[in-house]
């Protein structure tokens, strides 16, 4: 038996960000700067207090959308041994490539996707999601227009590296895949 090729570690960018998440990172941040200045200024004009709930959403809405900003970044994939890593700011998600099925480009992949928890475009789309043709999935996608989409027999994960044609055939040699 020949000995097995040696196939180095590889490490992707995340694809550029996308019309959906550029969208909604400047929802979110237009939505946190009226809660936080325009509210309690409206409520100032009517010579009263801001009931407590407003008063508490002024403070609440710019600490969540800058929790958020800081901790959904994707900074890279990485295809360390038999595992797919997903770095983030503070912690690293890992799927073992073993039992792998099948891992496909598909710009397509989040249409029609609802969003179970997680966040839906302030700077990344990630989470739980569920849609009619992928079933459950965890995303960590940057831009949807370079989605891949790797499925396993009982998981199915949606990610965006920039380099997706390069990445789809790294993650086929590491898993032992035939195109």
């Amino acid at each position: 038996m020949p000995p097995a090729r040696f196939i180095p570690d590889a490490e992707f960018a995340p694809a550029s960000v996308g019309t959906r998440v550029r969208m909604m990172t400047l929802l979110s941040i237009v939505s946190a700067v009226v809660i936080t200045a325009v509210v309690p200024v409206l409520m100032l004009q009517e010579r009263r207090p801001p009931p407590w709930p407003v008063f508490l959403m002024t403070g609440i809405a710019p600490a969540v959308v800058a929790a958020i900003w800081f901790t959904a970044r994707i900074q890279r994939y990485r295809v360390v041994e038999a595992e797919l890593q997903v770095e983030l700011p503070f912690r690293t998600v890992r799927f073992p490539l073993e039992g792998l099925k099948d891992v496909t480009p598909d710009r397509e992949a989040l249409r029609g996707a609802r969003k179970i928890i997680g966040n839906d475009g302030l700077r990344a789309i990630s989470g739980r999601f569920r849609s009619k043709r992928l079933g459950w999935f965890r995303a960590y996608v940057t831009d949807g227009e370079r989605a891949v989409i790797l499925r396993w027999p009982d998981r199915c994960v949606v990610i965006s590296p920039d380099q997706h044609s390069l990445f789809v055939e790294t993650v086929r040699k590491r898993a032992g895949l035939s195109r």
